[in-house]
């Protein structure tokens, strides 16, 4: 078979690919078996109590106000509440399915941007060897890999020039996750060189509304449907950070409390409008790999500044992170360093009844944080500083 494939033709495998593609397929799936046993204390605490009232009452369950994720979430846990096999096995057997889901789109995205059989095949393994993405499903029964496989699909259909499907993806990761919007600012300089019309962005708004009406009408106030982000940034507020090593693990996590954590997202809010406008003073060339920095960028900073960020909120970075590696051999320690610091805030978490610390310092971590942030953010300083990267800017028509 000719190796040869044209870059935005069809991805061929030799049979040597197929043996490789399988063998991680079943190194990726063990981990995820032998993990699958394990409940940890979300599991007990809510997914599994949730599920129990979801066998009780039914769909009437939506109307109450006992669950705080978004009931497209839920609805997810009603048909597992239904399945006639253990609600364990069938939640995290969903979430496993997704991993390799999200690994194919990864493996696509990989083809897509380099032209690369051996990276998209390295996409895809990574996907499914990576820690982060294995603990968060398959060991910690967490729900992340819904979202970012909305995210991934969103990436690709921005590399495939397809804006309008890319921000319906987006919108459908905004349904699931608000951590979602990590990454928006970079959707608006999109906006701003005339790659995304204006009225892709209703996609967000109009998926969420759908997405809670079949709650809404089981009798779930529409207000408490609509305001449910804003009822999960009133919780967990007893730690400027948890677990999450950003700026709030050097300045120290329990100082101004209450203060802190308002001021902050007042501070990140202002940092990103800064950056937006700045930005938006040019016009640029909008590559892929462009996207990608610009995507990480943001993923590292909104997390860095804004309080009460969980041990999981890295992994939008985590894979963009490997996106941005893929797109430049160079980068090969970006993904490195910052899944090692995600995984490491992880285990800071799920191991906390033997150990009340990481095995590193969080201020060190915070610092290495900013170390890739300032990275990424130089490569955005020099795509955009390059002439040949610049456009003229639009000309206004004459009244």
């Amino acid at each position: 078979m000719n190796k040869k494939t044209e870059k935005h033709g069809f991805l061929k495998f030799d049979r040597a690919d197929l043996l490789y593609l399988a063998a991680l397929t079943v190194i990726g799936l063990a981990i995820r078996l032998i993990l699958r046993v394990v409940t940890t204390d979300d599991w007990a605490m809510y997914w599994d109590p949730w599920i129990s009232d979801l066998k009780e009452m039914g769909f009437s369950y939506l109307a109450t106000d006992r669950y705080d994720y978004t009931p497209t979430f839920v609805y997810i846990l009603w048909v597992i509440s239904k399945l006639p096999i253990n609600p364990m096995t069938a939640y995290k057997g969903l979430h496993i399915a997704l991993d390799f889901v999200a690994a194919v789109i990864m493996g696509k995205i990989a083809w897509k941007v380099t032209g690369s059989r051996l990276k998209s095949i390295t996409a895809y393994g990574l996907m499914l060897l990576v820690p982060t993405i294995w603990a968060n499903s398959a060991l910690w029964a967490q729900c992340d890999i819904i979202f970012m496989t909305f995210l991934l699909l969103c990436f690709y259909y921005f590399f495939e020039d397809r804006p309008c499907l890319a921000m319906f993806f987006f919108g459908m990761a905004f349904v699931f996750k608000l951590q979602s919007l990590f990454i928006f600012p970079f959707l608006v300089i999109l906006w701003v060189n005339k790659k995304v019309q204006l009225k892709a962005f209703l996609w967000i708004p109009a998926l969420y509304f759908l997405s809670i009406v079949p709650a809404w009408i089981a009798g779930r106030p529409l207000m408490e449907l609509i305001n449910i982000y804003m009822a999960q940034g009133a919780q967990d507020v007893w730690s400027l950070s948890i677990k999450w090593p950003n700026i709030y693990q050097i300045i120290g996590n329990q100082f101004f409390l209450l203060e802190y954590a308002s001021s902050g997202t007042w501070l990140i809010l202002g940092i990103l409008m800064i950056l937006m406008y700045a930005m938006a003073q040019k016009r640029y060339r909008i590559t892929n790999e462009f996207i990608v920095q610009m995507a990480l960028f943001f993923a590292i900073l909104t997390p860095w500044f804004l309080p009460h960020m969980h041990e999981r909120y890295g992994c939008v970075a985590d894979i963009l992170a490997i996106i941005y590696a893929l797109m430049n051999v160079k980068k090969f320690y970006f993904p490195l360093v910052h899944i090692l610091l995600s995984f490491n805030s992880y285990m800071a978490y799920l191991g906390q009844l033997r150990f009340n610390e990481p095995s590193i310092y969080y201020g060190v971590w915070a610092f290495v944080e900013l170390g890739l942030l300032v990275l990424v953010g130089l490569d955005i300083w020099k795509y955009m500083k390059n002439p040949e990267n610049q456009l003229a800017p639009v000309k206004k028509e004459a009244a």
